[in-house]
């Protein structure tokens, strides 16, 4: 520690002090001799002037009353005989001076008394005026005004300046003997405590003890000092041994009730990648890594308050970035008032231990060979799933296993068949991308998991069937080993689950079976529920006569007619129907979700497309219909093909029709594509004059979000808000919210599913224009459509 420079001694500081208050006790002593000789001379003049007024009195009676001129020799010899009296004028009562006086002064002008005179009793430079009565016997005769010399202060600074200077002298030299027999009084114990305390700073003994014959303050405070030695040894006593208990292992840290860091140890310093002096100044926050969020802290300081005491793990950030697991312990620590004074934190370092965990943990969950996720991990996973009753649809398992692998471990090696059950983990992955869980369950068994596939089961099978079938394309595939291709041969078990299974491992059990099932039939799948097989063979079935009936032209449009709030008709949606051989005329519901799924929906697009345009071309010649409208559904499939916007162009010029007679109802699934794409060909669309609407609206994707920048011309309110909406005020505030959305945008509004007259009037009362369903008219042939126009 750097010693301090003192510049004042303390026999510097005394004799300061002793001159200054013997100064301030002339300065005083003197400053009252001046008031009181200025106060006597004041008085003197008074007790004068009393005296000039009674001795004078009579000469002044026959000067003012006789008018004797003689008698003012007489009253000048009288005044000669007072010696401080400078000047004297005598007035009669009206002011006129009728006699002066002066001692040394000849130029003393006399001037007429003005009526304040009494007021200019006061002090001018050395002469001091005062006025008194001119009586004689008890008659007013005039006033007196006489002028007495007095001295001045500065008169008399000047008349004791030399006593003043040697005096001043004196009491220099007074003060500083005075001091300096003080000051060794003072200074000498001061002197021997402090090269004590020198001594004992340059051998750095704390033994050692000062001793004193004085009995006062020094005494004491040589008492205390031997007093404050022996604590500060015990003191170092303790600091020796806590701070071989601070430099652990563990970091350490010591901060004070504002939670400023005071020490850290050698083991902080390591741990955190901090040096001492980096983090000393600055709260622990600087280690702060974010993983916590602002309740986990929150959490902490309240325990800290309640229980003084806080543990548990949390993520810290090393000094170059690296976020790093903890164990920490903060104790705080309490004055004997029960006040916060200290937090002193200890943690450990849990990176290793956490990455042995990881290990550990990684080794019981997933296969060391592919890294997929095994059989524990599975289940977990899907019984965790059905637990939380996250299952809403159907689902499947497919179970994988290929055929006599072992003979490819025992003609190539045991590495050939692991090389060839990563290439498989790896396609798995990559064609794969939507499963929930892919996992190896055994040597070649694998196991895929989608929790929603479809909504019906019907649907599921044959979503499944698909999988599979792309499943066995996928493994089916060569695979080479030092230039020899090995040709895996799969075998695949499927099980489907909706929301009432309940047990993962019955549904595990379920897709072994099946797969048992399959190798034992030496089919490529197997379906462990009869009925979802007997489904995924009607949808083959179903494709397959799809496409005779596209080549056969089975299909015929039924239109249901559209009316606005008048009654009257403004146009028709049209509707496909399928004209079976056997089974009769089919509705979309029975064979579009097939068509779609595997591609059929684009010519039966393109045929529906080309067919409404023939019968516009009809319409727009009859003048009852003329301006009917005709609305087509078109699937994201179809209008996500490059052509799609030419082939509508083609049908317009080759019927001949007006384009704005033409509406093309899009779901609002095509907003998961590309909507940049979206937009650009519904813009090319209304270009030509070509009418858009969104058809099912509110109930699939936010379309809100890009509502505004769609070149719409109209929405269709949801038959699903239109049928409760009698009973159902959430369905109301719905109707409502779309009306007014629509009206801010400038889009028509067409509400489906009108089923009864209350529908009707009430959507009428809320404000909607235009309508559709059952109560206004049903999908009808054309033929029954002409006969109403005619």
């Amino acid at each position: 520690m750097t010693r301090r420079h003192y510049r004042g001694s303390i026999k510097t500081r005394l004799t300061f002090i002793i001159l200054f208050v013997t100064s301030v006790t002339v300065i005083i002593g003197y400053s009252s001799f001046i008031y009181w000789n200025l106060s006597s001379q004041h008085e003197r003049a008074i007790n004068l002037s009393k005296t000039v007024g009674d001795v004078l009195s009579q000469d002044i009676a026959k000067l003012i009353l006789l008018k004797d001129i003689a008698i003012a020799a007489d009253i000048t010899s009288g005044l000669k005989s007072f010696d401080n009296l400078n000047s004297m004028v005598l007035y009669k009562l009206d002011g006129e001076p009728i006699f002066q006086y002066s001692k040394d002064d000849k130029s003393f002008e006399v001037k007429e008394l003005q009526t304040d005179f009494k007021n200019e009793n006061n002090f001018n430079k050395s002469i001091f005026k005062l006025f008194i009565h001119a009586d004689y016997q008890d008659t007013h005769l005039g006033y007196i005004e006489l002028n007495f010399k007095v001295d001045t202060i500065w008169d008399m600074i000047k008349r004791d300046i030399f006593i003043l200077f040697v005096f001043s002298i004196a009491l220099l030299v007074f003060s500083f003997l005075l001091a300096n027999f003080f000051a060794k009084k003072f200074t000498q114990p001061i002197l021997k405590l402090v090269n004590f305390l020198n001594k004992i700073d340059y051998i750095d003994s704390l033994k050692h003890k000062i001793t004193t014959r004085e009995d006062n303050e020094f005494g004491k405070l040589y008492d205390e000092v031997n007093y404050m030695l022996k604590r500060i040894e015990n003191s170092q006593e303790a600091e020796k041994i806590a701070a071989a208990a601070f430099e652990t292992k563990s970091g350490m840290v010591i901060t004070n009730k504002d939670r400023i860091i005071l020490q850290v140890n050698r083991a902080f310093c390591k741990i955190t990648g901090y040096a001492k002096e980096e983090v000393i100044g600055k709260t622990p926050s600087i280690l702060k890594s974010n993983v916590q969020n602002k309740s986990f802290y929150k959490k902490m300081r309240k325990t800290l308050e309640k229980y003084k005491y806080w543990s548990g793990e949390l993520y810290n950030k090393h000094k170059d970035g690296t976020i790093y697991p903890e164990y920490l312990t903060i104790q705080t620590v309490l004055d004997d008032n029960g006040k916060v004074i200290y937090y002193v934190g200890s943690f450990i370092d849990l990176t290793l231990q956490k990455e042995t965990e990881a290990k550990v943990e990684y080794l019981e969950q997933y296969d060391s060979l592919t890294g997929l996720a095994n059989k524990k991990l599975l289940i977990n996973n899907i019984q965790k799933y059905l637990d939380e009753e996250k299952q809403k649809n159907w689902g499947t398992i497919l179970c994988l296993d290929l055929k006599d692998f072992k003979l490819i471990n025992e003609a190539y090696g045991h590495s050939a068949g692991d090389s060839i059950l990563q290439t498989i983990t790896k396609k798995l992955k990559e064609s794969f991308t939507e499963a929930n869980l892919i996992a190896r369950i055994g040597a070649d068994e694998f196991i895929i998991w989608f929790s929603n596939i479809a909504q019906t089961k019907d649907k599921a099978s044959i979503e499944a069937k698909s999988l599979a079938e792309f499943l066995i394309t996928k493994i089916s595939e060569p695979i080479y080993y030092e230039n020899k291709a090995i040709n895996p041969l799969p075998f695949i078990g499927i099980a489907l689950y909706n929301n009432k299974a309940l047990d993962a491992n019955e549904l595990f059990k379920e897709a072994d079976t099946a797969l048992h099932l399959a190798k034992k039939n030496e089919q490529h799948f197997s379906f462990f529920d009869e009925q979802a097989k007997n489904l995924a063979q009607t949808h083959l079935d179903t494709y397959s006569q799809l496409s005779k009936a596209i080549k056969r032209n089975q299909f015929e449009l039924y239109y249901q007619l559209q009316y606005n709030h008048k009654n009257e008709i403004f146009g028709a949606e049209a509707l496909i129907r399928w004209i079976h051989p056997t089974q009769g005329i089919l509705s979309p519901d029975k064979f579009i979700s097939i068509a779609e799924k595997t591609g059929l929906i684009i010519p039966i697009t393109t045929w529906v497309i080309k067919n409404a345009c023939m019968q516009l071309n009809i319409w727009q010649k009859e003048p009852k219909s003329s301006s009917w409208i005709i609305a087509i559904n078109i699937s994201a499939k179809e209008f996500s093909q490059d052509d799609f916007v030419d082939i509508v162009k083609k049908y317009i010029h080759m019927y001949e029709i007006k384009a704005n007679r033409l509406k093309l109802e899009l779901t609002e699934s095509i907003l998961v594509k590309d909507i940049d794409l979206v937009i650009s060909k519904m813009t090319k669309l209304r270009e030509i004059g070509v009418q858009i609407s969104l058809d099912d609206f509110g109930t699939g994707y936010s379309s809100l979000q890009y509502l505004r920048n769609l070149p719409l011309n109209q929405v269709k309110i949801d038959r699903v808000f239109v049928n409760n909406i009698l009973n159902n005020k959430n369905d109301v505030a719905i109707v409502k919210s779309i009306l007014l959305l629509a009206e801010s945008l400038n889009l028509e509004v067409v509400a489906e599913g009108v089923e009864t007259k209350e529908h009707y009037k009430f959507l009428i009362e809320l404000g909607c224009k235009l309508f559709q369903g059952f109560y206004l008219a049903k999908p009808s042939k054309i033929e029954d459509i002409d006969a109403l126009i005619n």
